[in-house]
């Protein structure tokens, strides 16, 4: 696993965000970015969802391909064995709640247990229209989804009966392998999003936080879960020739000459986050392997 080692012995957990986001050709590149990772000993690799490309997806990619999450990491499952598959995020009210948790428990079955489920709502309204979601609903089919998946996972004869989602009386397999189910890690950073992990998270996935802004809010959550919490954070990597006059505390996104990023990476754990997620925020995949390689030689 790649970890961080400071002269006072922090270690940080690393990742890796996949750009299936980002125009990628096909989907086997992906796969040999997510081996490279593994052999490289990172502790995961992340995917981005979104179904059309709407407003800035349509900006970033033109006729580029955006691959679909789960479909990606269920091949880079069956080409690695340790690293953990992490969402990043997958948008709970696109999915009907029995078919995502079947495709979960399978995706958690085949890898031998190592799914790692980052969920959020997104911004994005035209493609909520497109879908025939309600934008305004988000939030709380949200929060149904979430109820109801961890209730599909757990009960041999699942029954709930929300606003948005009902079901009853028919059994439901598999159970994930995972007990009682994969990690939920909430995405965003709303007041809305913070209580969402505090009442239904085993972590928070937040994206492009600084630690000095990320540093009070892990504080808040800790203190109102007595039960531990893990804060992951996703961040644009961008490696630097010259330092970056900005305090490395103030840094939103991990920008930087190596120096200067092993001491954001310090910044990060002091602030209480347990994992990095590195994001190229490109499609070039020798800059993702220069991004893959560098951290691993920091880490030495």
């Amino acid at each position: 696993m790649v970890t961080t080692r400071m002269q006072n012995k922090l270690t940080m957990k690393l990742g890796f965000s996949l750009p299936n986001n980002q125009g990628v050709a096909h989907v086997n590149e992906l796969v040999a970015l997510a081996v490279e990772a593994e052999s490289k000993g990172y502790h995961s690799v992340w995917v981005s969802e979104h179904l059309f490309h709407a407003t800035y997806v349509a900006a970033r990619l033109g006729d580029a391909p955006y691959h679909e999450a789960l479909t990606v990491l269920t091949a880079v499952a069956g080409a690695t064995s340790r690293i953990r598959l992490g969402t990043s995020v997958l948008v709970l009210p696109w999915h009907h709640p029995v078919q995502l948790a079947k495709r979960v428990a399978s995706l958690d079955d085949y890898s031998g247990g190592r799914v790692s489920l980052g969920v959020g709502v997104a911004q994005t309204k035209d493609e909520f229209e497109n879908l025939g979601v309600r934008f305004n609903d988000r939030g709380r089919v949200a929060d149904e989804m979430l109820a109801a998946l961890k209730i599909l996972w757990t009960e041999k004869y699942p029954k709930y009966n929300g606003k948005y989602i009902k079901f009853k009386d028919l059994q439901f397999e598999p159970k994930p392998l995972q007990k009682p189910y994969p990690p939920v890690l909430i995405g965003g950073s709303s007041r809305r999003a913070i209580e969402r992990v505090v009442t239904h998270g085993d972590g928070w996935h937040a994206l492009s936080q600084s630690p000095a802004t990320i540093a009070p809010i892990v504080e808040e959550l800790r203190r109102r879960r007595a039960d531990t919490l893990d804060v992951s954070v996703r961040s644009m990597t961008t490696i630097m020739e010259q330092p970056w006059e900005r305090p490395v505390a103030e840094r939103a996104t991990m920008k930087g000459t190596p120096e200067e990023l092993m001491s954001m990476l310090k910044a990060y754990e002091e602030a209480g986050v347990d994992e990095i997620v590195l994001d190229s925020q490109s499609r070039d995949l020798e800059l993702n392997r220069r991004i893959l390689s560098t951290f691993a030689e920091l880490n030495g």
